[in-house]
């Protein structure tokens, strides 16, 4: 098994990743009413469903957030909201990521909402954007259905305090997902677990690839198109050959067969074309031949390279996974590309394709 990997918070203490829960999507009983959907009624509620208490994802639950009461929040008939966890945070950078992977949708809005949310995008961001600390701070609490209702079992968690409401009213339903870290400090002098509450956007309406996006590109150059066909063709075969060519094989897998290898855009393609940049979009300096799997890896945001070439692996898979890749993402020599000439493609991959905050990675 891969070593646990690290995260630096807030620029300052190391932490092990010790446990993560991912991909809890935000349903839209979740979401705040103006950025509900047009097929859902109501206001949505504050709590947050995370799994059920039963069996072994109820264990899962107890283990994750060192929990075991789950349920019981009933005394003398009246309800009750036990304490789970009082070290929990948002990040800033984290919220401020997520409005900037989600602006095109708040704009262009691929999804139907009750409400034009375009509005809203400008003053969620001066509200992020005004807290004062990087690291947000909240306690979370029970408020699962009752144990002793034998026909649910779903558990809940909540916060009272006002960084839950801010989170909430921003997310857009059925794309976000909420992602909880669970941390221990590398020095165990140090304060003690966390948990690292973040929010995601479904990589296809992030701003960088999304639909409505790509095709108001393809509408505004479809008249040149339409005589380039086959002079675009020539250019994408031309790109391939010379992205080949630099880079003969996949720094992962040392795959050399050029039939097993993508010629991936490092600044995607539809934003050089967005900003009708086709030198950009057909530089072979702006691509990387990897093979299948590492593209995507790579593609949607998982992976990145520094300027210097060294990988960086983001926080959204597991040890177990990353084994499998044959990548250790703590590893002091890591696996590098020879960048020469790609810094400012690079730049523009950590930058707005990265997941992750690039400076939590730095250690």
């Amino acid at each position: 098994m891969s070593e646990l990997q690290k995260i630096k918070i807030d620029n300052n203490t190391e932490y092990y990743i010790i446990d993560s829960i991912q991909n809890l999507r935000a349903e839209d009983s979740f979401i705040f009413r103006q950025n509900k959907l047009s097929l859902y009624k109501g206001n949505g509620e504050a709590r947050k469903y995370v799994g059920s208490y039963l069996g072994s994802n109820g264990q899962r639950l107890i283990d994750f957030f060192n929990y075991n009461d789950w349920g019981n929040t009933k005394k003398n008939g009246k309800r009750v909201f036990p304490i789970i966890q009082e070290n929990c945070f948002f990040s800033k950078n984290n919220l401020k990521k997520y409005l900037s992977d989600a602006k095109i949708e708040y704009q262009k809005q691929e999804q139907v909402y009750h409400n034009d949310i375009s509005k809203d995008f400008d003053k969620h961001l001066e509200k992020v954007n005004a807290l004062t600390d990087n690291l947000v701070k909240f306690s979370i609490y029970d408020v699962s259905d009752f144990i002793d209702d034998e026909k649910q079992s779903r558990v809940y968690i909540r916060s009272n305090e006002e960084i839950w409401d801010t989170w909430r009213k921003l997310i857009l339903p059925n794309i976000s997902y909420l992602s909880i870290l669970k941390l221990s400090p590398v020095d165990k002098n140090k304060e003690n677990i966390i948990f690292y509450f973040r929010i995601l956007l479904d990589y296809q309406f992030r701003s960088i690839v999304h639909p409505k996006l790509s095709e108001e590109i393809k509408t505004v150059k479809v008249k040149k198109e339409i005589s380039k066909k086959s002079a675009s063709r020539d250019s994408a075969q031309k790109y391939r050959k010379q992205v080949i060519d630099h880079m003969p094989q996949c720094p992962f897998t040392k795959i050399s067969d050029e039939r097993l290898l993508i010629a991936s855009h490092i600044k995607p393609y539809a934003i050089c074309m967005s900003e009708d940049n086709q030198k950009e979009a057909n530089d072979f300096l702006n691509g990387l031949a990897l093979s299948p799997t590492y593209d995507k890896l790579f593609d949607q945001g998982y992976i990145t390279f520094l300027d210097n070439g060294e990988l960086i692996c983001g926080t959204q898979l597991t040890p177990y996974t990353w084994e499998k890749l044959s990548i250790n993402p703590n590893a002091k020599n890591k696996m590098r590309i020879y960048p020469e000439e790609r810094e400012k493609y690079l730049k523009y991959h950590r930058d707005y394709v990265f997941q992750d905050d690039i400076d939590d990675l730095l250690l």
